[in-house]
């Protein structure tokens, strides 16, 4: 039923023809414009027209339609598989709504939530149209159908009663307007069937067929969906696969796939469940990877225009050979676990385990590739826009820079270009450190040489805004037996993170020798921002942040966690300390 769902949105938003109702060439221009939308050949009629439109409306001052049209251009997009594109052209009409000081932010933030639903990534659709419903105003009803229907339909398959609770909240904005109504009927007799109440189907199947009698003319959409439940609650199974196997508005791809698991889980077939569970998954991966390419692709063609007007074209040939061997190491990494994944479900069906067990860690592995490719995407971004917007400045003849001012691009644009580079030696480094089983004590080390070396490491880092303590315990000729590399990987790392994440105050590495004589304590404590009690043991899993929005790939914990287990040791938060944060690394001080 999602594909209706997709274009929603769009159905709501175009449906208004009030300020041209008495100009008869704005109602033509109006009617082609919708044709248009539908014909994926003729794009660049489509973006004429979408932009006579805009300028009918920006000269009226309609700026709501006039963004309910850029809309629509982002959408087209996303049908066109352009998701790129898409989220670009939604980036930039929020600009656009800032510079103008309007909010209509609702509806690119479902815009946003749609292309992501598109591209098969619920979890990041969810979020943008849970930010689309904060900045929904609570009577425009139209954009409040819009999002409840989304959101219930998103839930369907793996929250069904969550999805319950927004389709009535749909229901009840929905109640004067048949055309969406009835789509909640279907949604509702939907969400009854994967919460496995077939009475409740039943009258709600009733109460939808005598629906489209109290309301002729209303289309077909949704009957096709209702009758496969209805077959299947029924026993009749061939005829619910039937309807499935028939194209139908009612069914995207991976509609059909969660609905018939549904089907085969009612009849009790697991082995056909499970095999539409993979073929589920490799519609995902494929999606994926779609994006990957597009991404690759539009990078290609971005660097491509820069290489004609720019000077330094080889630095743009390294950032472009980051930017893929970075893409490539995230498809690397998705079709290697799209490998394991398949040997790993072989093994599971000669063992006839239950499909409760395959589906589980299907969606794990789902959830860490997604985690991968939002993280690193989220990553270079920032430093990759940059480069490229300073990059077309520079090179753009109209303007007439200043010396300071072009130093100081060409500074941000080498600055961005080591970040660029640093992630991708993260990446490397972590690939490295992953494999690896053990480590070479051979290293003897005077415990507070090394601890002053490291925090004037991180008083540089700091430059100067935080105070750098060193609380040293033991004698200055103390020395412990294991390895120096991936002792001072640990504390870099740890010492790092404090800093980054302490605004104003004192990071102190403090070292003492544990009762026991045989252990020694390295204890990092700062006044910063503090992790909640609920995070204490994710901050160390794979890809893990609290804050999505700073800087880093969420690897960090994790490694400096594993390196401290190959030294014999262990790593752990204190939960105890209340004022900041607390990290504890402790490590045998001789190894026999």
């Amino acid at each position: 039923m999602r594909s209706l769902i997709v274009f929603f949105l769009l159905l709501l938003t175009t449906g208004q023809q009030a300020y041209g109702q008495q100009d008869t060439a704005f109602s033509k221009l109006y009617q082609r414009y919708f044709s248009l939308f539908g014909e994926p050949d003729q794009e660049k009629e489509f973006h004429e027209v979408s932009a006579q439109l805009k300028n009918y409306y920006l000269k009226r001052n309609k700026l709501r339609s006039y963004y309910k049209i850029l809309i629509n251009e982002v959408l087209y997009e996303a049908e066109k598989g352009k998701s790129y594109h898409a989220i670009v052209k939604a980036n930039e009409m929020m600009a656009d709504m800032k510079e103008r000081d309007v909010k209509y932010y609702e509806m690119a933030y479902a815009a946003l939530g749609t292309i992501f639903e598109t591209r098969g990534n619920y979890r990041m659709a969810e979020h943008y149209y849970m930010d689309a419903l904060e900045n929904c105003g609570a009577k425009d009803t139209s954009s409040l159908m819009s999002i409840y229907s989304k959101l219930a339909s998103l839930k369907t398959t793996r929250e069904p009663e969550k999805a319950w609770e927004w389709n009535e909240k749909f229901g009840a904005v929905s109640v004067n307007h048949p055309d969406y109504h009835k789509l909640y009927l279907a949604l509702k007799g939907e969400i009854n069937f994967f919460m496995n109440q077939p009475e409740q189907f039943r009258k709600t199947y009733q109460e939808f067929q005598q629906y489209f009698k109290d309301h002729p003319g209303l289309d077909n959409f949704g009957i096709p969906t209702m009758e496969v439940i209805n077959a299947t609650l029924n026993k009749d199974y061939d005829r619910a696969l039937q309807i499935l196997d028939t194209p139908s508005a009612d069914f995207n791809p991976i509609d059909r796939c969660d609905i018939r698991i549904k089907v085969f889980e009612t009849m009790g077939d697991k082995d056909r469940a499970l095999e539409e569970v993979n073929r589920r998954r490799d519609l995902r991966d494929s999606l994926n990877s779609d994006m990957l390419f597009e991404n690759i692709n539009e990078i290609n063609a971005e660097v491509g225009i820069m290489k004609i007007h720019e000077k330094a074209a080889k630095e743009r040939e390294f950032w472009l050979a980051v930017v893929i061997v970075l893409l490539l190491v995230g498809l690397g990494l998705v079709v290697s676990r799209y490998l394991l994944r398949q040997r790993y479900q072989k093994k599971l069906l000669r063992q006839n385990k239950e499909l409760e067990v395959a589906l589980l860690r299907a969606e794990e592995s789902d959830r860490m590739k997604t985690s991968f490719i939002e993280q690193v995407s989220h990553e270079i971004r920032t430093p990759l826009n940059i480069i490229t917007g300073f990059a077309q400045v520079i090179t753009n003849p109209e303007y007439q820079l200043e010396e300071k001012e072009r130093n100081t691009m060409l500074s941000e644009i080498s600055h961005n270009t080591v970040e660029i580079t640093n992630i991708v030696n993260e990446l490397l480094e972590v690939s490295q450190e992953e494999s690896r089983q053990h480590y070479e004590l051979t290293d003897y080390i005077n415990v507070k040489q090394l601890c002053q070396k490291m925090i004037d490491q991180a008083v540089i880092i700091s430059n100067g805004r935080l105070t750098m303590t060193l609380n040293c315990q033991v004698s200055n000729e103390f020395v412990m037996h294991s390895n120096r590399h991936a002792l001072e990987k640990i504390l870099g790392q740890l010492l790092k993170n404090a800093v980054k994440f302490t605004n104003e105050g004192t990071v102190e590495l403090k070292v003492s020798e544990r009762a026991s004589h045989k252990d020694i304590e390295f204890a990092i404590t700062d006044t910063g921002i503090g992790i909640d009690q609920q995070y204490h043991d994710k901050i160390f899993e794979r890809f893990f942040k609290v804050d999505h929005f700073k800087q880093g790939l969420g690897l960090g914990l994790t490694m400096s966690r594993k390196m401290a287990e190959l030294l014999g040791g262990t790593l752990q938060i204190d939960s105890s300390y209340q004022n900041g944060a607390r990290f504890l690394l402790v490590l045998p001080v001789q190894h026999t």
